[in-house]
């Protein structure tokens, strides 16, 4: 809903439209009227509802090739699906070079103090965006370091 009411509110028509894999062919001749979809489905929940990720996938990379921007591609999310997605991109312009994530308790340690003492943190369990094992962690004195390292 937020991404919704930013688009709307920057003068942009948005409708929120859901995926049921029952009606797979009815959601992408729907999807052609549009000029750009914000596609917002963790990994693993159209299997979980007992869907095709790979049909959903052919048919997201189908509108692409009609001139449709989707966000994220497939493709893409293929490859920065990873929990550790961001890390991928922490070097980049788009990046924040603190991002790390995490195997062990030893890194965990080392690497959670080092970033704590830099800026607040997120501390995520699991893949994807449902919010769920997400935790915000700042210093109770607020008292941050001016640069990482």
């Amino acid at each position: 809903i937020p991404f919704a009411n930013g688009m709307i509110s920057s003068g942009m028509s948005c409708q929120l439209i859901q995926y049921v894999h029952e009606e797979h062919d009815v959601f992408f001749e729907v999807c052609k009227n549009f000029d750009a979809l914000i596609v917002r489905c963790n990994p693993g929940q159209i299997k979980a509802d007992g869907g095709d990720q790979g049909k959903f996938d052919d048919g997201m990379r189908g509108l692409r090739k009609l001139g449709i921007q989707v966000w994220p591609a497939p493709d893409v999310m293929e490859f920065m699906g990873a929990k550790d997605a961001l890390c991928k991109i922490a070097n980049m312009s788009i990046g924040l070079e603190d991002t790390l994530a995490y195997y062990d308790a030893e890194s965990f340690s080392a690497g959670f103090k080092k970033t704590m003492a830099f800026q607040p943190r997120v501390i995520k369990q699991n893949r994807g965006s449902s919010g769920e094992g997400i935790w915000i962690i700042k210093l109770k004195s607020g008292d941050y370091c001016k640069s990482f390292g």
